[in-house]
């Protein structure tokens, strides 16, 4: 994704890049499934992508999991893609700056390797997340909010209890990227090196994860979850000059019911996110999700910062692709200013059951209850 973000930079870097409007919250994330849902994940996350919601979901973990690759690719702003193009030739750059005047752009994409078994996981990943706004006609402000993380992770998940799981991650982080805004006096010189010193920035740093789920099996599960991301905060020990912009600490809660009956799944999820800060407005921290399961496909609707999402997946055996779309609130609050995003994700993974009692899962299995029955032979295992 490196090769992707200098490309970004250096298309608008005759205009600039990035975004990062006041109020704006910028959540990672690293499943279109989870997406839409309404980002609402970490009391249904059951398999190594537990690694970036919520620890706890790899006591979840049934028998062998290797996500070889999952690409993904997202976009927002198609419109004012264009007209940044159209800017680059422009003779004068001072009125096609005003034209473009609200305007933002968004550009995100990534993929991971994972491996998962129960009670432990390891993935290496790489994200993109690039931004561009424009605002004030006037004295016009280029907005920086461009990021790129190279990661590995490492996370286990304990059955304390019959009914209680617990999680840990560490992980250490390569990030590139910067969220500067540009003012008037930079937009009338426009130094393309002058954005690249600026954006890209780059650093090292190590994260603490920690998560919490109650489970109470049965036909109709209760998941009730707690997570604690970014403990002590992420910071990034810069190369030289200034760091990348650390990663705060996070407390998210959640629940979810899962019911499980045949060639049907139902899994409503709540989550509230970022409990522990007061700057970020109650309607940005709640989020709701949906997803029913049929054999071949899944179909996901939710809400995520005030804006409804809804996605759709395809399962082909050891390839799933699935699609989402989700509005981003880039004010202060819901209903301000919204940016609809869509992005596609195509994992290629194998996942078998060996059958041996030891690999069951935790307290929650893979979404069924460690008391599910397992193949008396090694099988191809669908993604849940």
């Amino acid at each position: 994704m490196k090769f992707i973000f200098r490309l970004f930079l250096l298309t608008v870097s005759t205009p600039a890049l990035s975004a990062g409007v006041e109020g704006q919250v910028y959540d990672n994330f690293h499943s279109i499934r989870a997406m839409g849902m309404g980002n609402a994940y970490a009391s249904v996350v059951s398999d190594s992508d537990a690694l970036f919601y919520n620890p706890a979901g790899i006591a979840r973990i049934s028998g062998f999991n290797w996500t070889i690759v999952d690409p993904w690719i997202g976009l927002s702003g198609v419109e004012a893609l264009e007209d940044i193009n159209d800017l680059q030739d422009s003779s004068s750059f001072e009125d096609s700056i005003r034209a473009l005047y609200g305007d933002h752009v968004w550009m995100g994409g990534g993929g991971k390797s994972s491996f998962g078994i129960p009670f432990f996981a390891v993935s290496v990943y790489d994200h993109l997340n690039a931004s561009l706004d424009i605002n004030n006609p006037v004295y016009p402000n280029l907005d920086i909010a461009a990021v790129n993380d190279l990661g590995y992770v490492m996370g286990v998940g304990l059955p304390v209890l019959p009914v209680f799981d617990l999680g840990f991650v560490i992980k250490y982080i390569q990030r590139t990227g910067a969220r500067v805004p540009f003012g008037p006096s930079f937009v009338s010189s426009l130094d393309p090196d002058l954005i690249r010193a600026n954006v890209e920035r780059k650093g090292v740093g190590y994260g603490l994860d920690m998560g919490a789920n109650f489970i109470i099996p049965g036909p109709l599960s209760i998941i009730l979850s707690g997570v604690w991301k970014n403990v002590g905060q992420t910071k990034f020990e810069p190369e030289s000059g200034l760091a990348p912009p650390s990663e705060p600490n996070e407390i998210n809660l959640g629940a979810a019911l899962e019911l499980d009956v045949p060639l049907l799944e139902v899994r409503p999820s709540f989550e509230f996110k970022h409990v522990n800060r007061d700057d970020i407005q109650l309607g940005k921290k709640i989020h709701f999700g949906l997803e029913i399961s049929l054999p071949l496909i899944d179909i996901r609707g939710g809400f995520y910062q005030g804006y409804y999402t809804a996605g759709a997946g395809v399962n082909l055996g050891i390839l799933r692709v699935d699609a989402a779309t989700w509005g981003v609130e880039l004010g202060d609050y819901p209903g301000q200013k919204e940016d609809r995003r869509y992005a596609i994700q195509a994992t290629l993974e194998l996942g078998f059951d060996p059958s041996l009692s030891f690999l069951g899962g935790g307290s929650g299995g893979s979404g069924k209850g460690s008391g599910a029955a397992q193949s008396p032979y090694r099988r191809l295992k669908q993604r849940r």
